[in-house]
C-alpha cells in the first residue's frame, strides 16, 4: 500500500509541472533577431523535475524559398553564385548569366546538363544572336 500511495504523491507533484510546461511553451514568443535566412525556433528544454526553464530562443536556418542561400560561405567567380545543395548541405557554385559574361551580339543561356554526382547545375552558353 505505501509504494501506490507514493506513486498517487509523486503523480501530483509531476503532472501539475507537465501541465504547466506545456501551457508556457504555448504562451513563449520568440524574440530574437536572427541573420538573413534564418528565423528565431524556441527550443524546449528537457526537464524531469520542476519547475522547468522555459523554452530556449535559437536562429535556425529558415525555409529555403530561393536556390541561392544567404548562408553560403564559398568563394565563386564572377559569373556564378554560391548554392546549398540541400538534401546533403554541401556548397557549390552556379553559373548564372549576368551582363558582361557574353561578348556583346551574343546572349547567354543556361543549358542543363548530363552528369553522374548531383548537384548538377545548368552550365552558361553564350550564343550568337545571328542565327537566322
Amino acid at each position: 500500500m505505501r509504494v501506490t500511495e507514493r506513486a498517487v504523491k509523486l503523480l501530483l507533484v509531476v503532472l501539475p509541472v507537465v501541465a504547466n510546461v506545456v501551457k508556457c511553451d504555448t504562451e513563449e514568443r520568440c524574440t530574437l533577431a536572427c541573420e538573413p535566412g534564418q528565423v528565431c525556433q524556441l527550443i524546449p528544454v528537457n526537464c524531469l523535475i520542476g519547475p522547468c526553464p522555459p523554452p530556449m530562443q535559437m536562429c535556425v536556418a529558415g525555409p529555403s524559398g530561393s536556390e541561392s542561400s544567404p548562408q553560403c560561405t564559398l568563394e565563386c567567380s564572377d559569373f556564378q553564385e554560391c548554392r546549398v545543395y540541400e538534401p546533403d548541405k554541401s556548397e557549390y557554385c552556379a553559373d548564372r548569366c549576368s551582363k558582361g559574361r557574353c561578348p556583346e551580339g551574343s546572349s547567354c543561356e543556361l543549358q542543363e546538363v548530363k552528369c553522374i554526382k548531383a548537384p548538377c547545375p545548368p552550365v552558361a552558353s553564350c550564343n550568337s544572336a545571328s542565327a537566322t
